[in-house]
This record gives structure tokens, C-alpha cells and sequence, in this order.
């Protein structure tokens, strides 16, 4: 027979004959019980059992049943200072097993427990938990009591869980294991990413380049043939994030398959020098009008009324600055008219520019946008 607990406090010795009166090992009388532990087994309508005295020989290692490393397990000296406390009479929470009395959780205390001489440990008895519920609990559990995952078995464990078939809910992956719903979100497509690239028979040299931002900037891409030929591209070429998902957006707003396929094929024929340059182990040359894109887009935003209503101890700089800017600015449409191909975008195309512009600084000034030119007064 053995004890069976539940987080309403009643439990039962479970015989042929059912339910009777609890024995002297209950949760009550022993220390070892854990209400913070039960409750998280019970919000994972998980069914266990709490044994007071399992003997460590029967304990087993199993590799699946917890995410961390083995190198991060039992640490030496945190083993050594809860020995100490072992020692001095401290009395530390049930370690978790599952059925099979494999460890999901409690290293430290079992091996501390085993250096001081214990032949047995209470321990909470999870039944019928599968691996990837094993491992979830094991993350909660070291989050909340023991020593915190690292990032990189955070991750691991995540990853895993996508590659199992899993379909991850970010919130509840972010209030178990503390990491941000943004950082998840890029673990989980860069994730999709890869098994994407994968699939596709993508070279893994081309893969590798690429940055995780890149590589989650990709996986939105809908269309398989167009997600080959642009990831292929943005590797070679080296295409920053933000110009990658430009052109995602593009291609995910075209009305054919074709159209998309043909706007990767006109941003390669127009990212012909950043190709050759990668192509002859060299770094693409970096847009000398990368710097002044946001602050343009941010000065669009105003109206003449809004760059006219400046301070007036101010207002000379300000005019200065302004002036500066008109004659560059003249200068620029000039030879723009005489070089630029002006052929006027798509309606998907335009799409992709209001979204760009968009997300420049609403908070900008007219003050604050001059402030990065010249005060010489033409």
C-alpha cells in the first residue's frame, strides 16, 4: 500500500477495500512534504504519490527526464553546503521521480543526501508522465526552487519540444521558465526556420551564415519555392533583418506565386555588388544612406505649421539648420531625377514602404532632426 496525496489535503491508504483512516507518514506529520510542489503537480493534472522513504539504490539516471546539463547537476558547491545544512538538522523538500523512479527533479538534495550517508529520501512519485512532461516540470520546478536553468537548456528544451511535434503556448513558456514572449518567439521560428531550410535541401553553409534575427525574419515567408530562392539570396548577399523582412512582406503580398518569385529576382539583379563582393570574400559595402533613412522617415511626419513652431531663442539655429537641409535636399531630388530608375512600385511594394516609413520615431522634433547637420546658414 502507499500514500496518495491531493492538494484539497485528504489522502488515502488506497487497499482492495478503499479509503481509510491516513497513517502516521502523512503529509502533516512529515517535513519533507512540499504544497508548492503539489500544486504545480496538480495544476498539470499530474496523479502521485508521496513516499517518505525511497531507497536511493533504486533511483535511476535516465537521460530525457530533465533539461538540464549534465555537467550543471548537483554542482559541487552547492552539494557541499547542503550537506552542512543536512547536517545541522535542515530539512529540504521531496525530491521528484517519476514511476519508474527515474529523477526529474532534486539532484542536489540526492546527492547530498548520499554523501552523508542517507540510504533513503522522500520523494513525490509522478505516474504515467511522459518525457516532455517530464522535462517541462523540471524546468518549473529548478525556475522556482533550485538553481536556474541557463538560457542555452532553456532553449534546448524548447527546441525540442517543436521538433517532437509540440505546439508551444508562449505565455505559459514564459511566466515557467522567465524568459521574455519576444526572445521565445524568435527561439521558436528560427526553430521553424531551420527544419524549413532543412526540408528544402538549403546548403547548411548558407544556413549558417546567417544571423537567428535573419533566420526568423525568413520563416514568415508563406510560399516554399519563394522561402528557398529568398533565404538562398539574403544568405549570399548578406541582406541585414530589416531588409529581409521588407522584401517578406513584399513577396507574402504578391497575388501569384510568379509575382513573388519574380520581386526576389529583381532584389538579386539589384543586390548584384553585395553578391560579388561576398562572392570575393569581402563584407557587402554598407549603404552610405543607411544612417538617414529613420530620420527621414520621422521628418515626413510633419507639417510646415509643426517645424515652424520652435522656441524662439532657437529659432536662428533652427533656421540655419533648416536651410542646410533644403539645399542638400534640392541637390539630392536633382541628380535622383537624372540616375535613380523612378518607376513607380506596386501596390505591394508601396505597402512594404508605408510599413517602413511607419516605423520611424513618432516622437521626433524638427529641433531634434536638425540637430544632426551643420549650423552653417547658406
Amino acid at each position: 500500500m502507499h500514500v496518495r496525496f491531493r492538494s484539497t489535503s485528504v489522502f488515502y491508504i488506497e487497499q482492495q477495500k478503499g479509503p481509510t483512516m491516513p497513517p502516521k507518514n502523512s503529509r502533516n506529520a512529515h517535513p519533507a512534504t512540499s504544497q508548492q510542489i503539489e500544486t504545480k503537480l496538480d495544476e498539470r493534472k499530474i496523479d502521485w504519490d508521496f513516499q517518505p522513504n525511497v531507497k536511493i539504490k533504486d533511483i535511476r539516471e535516465a537521460e530525457g527526464m530533465q533539461v538540464r546539463q549534465i555537467v550543471h547537476r548537483a554542482p559541487r558547491d552547492q552539494v557541499a553546503r547542503y550537506m552542512t545544512a543536512m547536517k545541522h538538522g535542515a530539512q529540504f523538500p521531496a525530491i521528484v521521480l517519476n514511476d519508474r523512479l527515474e529523477k526529474i527533479d532534486g539532484n542536489t538534495r540526492l546527492e547530498a543526501t548520499v554523501k552523508n550517508g542517507g540510504d533513503t529520501i522522500p520523494a513525490y512519485i509522478c505516474h504515467s508522465i511522459t518525457a516532455l512532461e517530464a522535462r517541462s516540470l523540471s524546468v518549473e520546478l529548478n525556475q522556482a526552487n533550485g538553481l536556474a536553468m541557463t538560457e542555452e537548456e532553456i532553449r534546448k528544451f524548447i527546441v525540442d519540444a517543436i521538433h517532437e511535434g509540440e505546439k508551444p503556448e508562449i505565455r505559459s513558456l514564459s511566466r515557467m521558465t522567465g524568459v521574455k514572449e519576444a526572445k521565445i518567439n524568435r527561439w521558436i521560428a528560427e526553430t521553424q526556420f531551420c527544419s524549413r531550410a532543412d526540408e528544402a535541401g538549403i546548403d547548411a553553409r548558407l544556413v549558417e551564415v546567417l544571423p537567428e534575427s535573419t533566420r526568423a525574419a525568413l520563416d514568415v515567408t508563406k510560399l516554399k519555392p519563394v522561402f528557398e530562392r529568398l533565404t538562398v539570396l539574403a544568405a549570399e548577399a548578406r541582406m541585414p533583418a530589416a531588409d529581409v523582412k521588407k522584401v517578406v512582406a513584399r513577396v507574402n503580398a504578391a497575388s501569384s506565386q510568379d509575382e513573388a518569385l519574380a520581386i526576389v529576382a529583381a532584389e538579386r539583379e539589384g543586390r548584384s555588388e553585395e553578391l560579388r563582393a561576398v562572392a570575393s570574400g569581402f563584407r557587402p559595402r554598407a549603404r552610405r544612406s543607411a544612417g538617414s533613412a529613420q530620420h527621414l522617415g520621422a521628418l515626413v511626419k510633419f507639417e510646415v505649421e509643426d517645424l515652424l513652431d520652435v522656441e524662439p531663442e532657437k529659432q536662428y539655429e533652427t533656421f540655419g539648420r533648416l536651410t542646410v537641409i533644403r539645399d542638400r535636399l534640392e541637390a539630392v531630388v536633382r541628380r535622383a531625377q537624372e540616375e535613380w530608375n523612378l518607376t513607380p512600385p506596386t501596390e505591394s511594394d508601396a505597402d512594404a514602404l508605408q510599413a517602413g516609413v511607419g516605423g520611424a520615431a513618432e516622437s521626433a522634433s524638427a529641433e531634434s532632426m536638425a540637430s544632426a547637420l551643420p549650423t552653417s546658414v547658406a
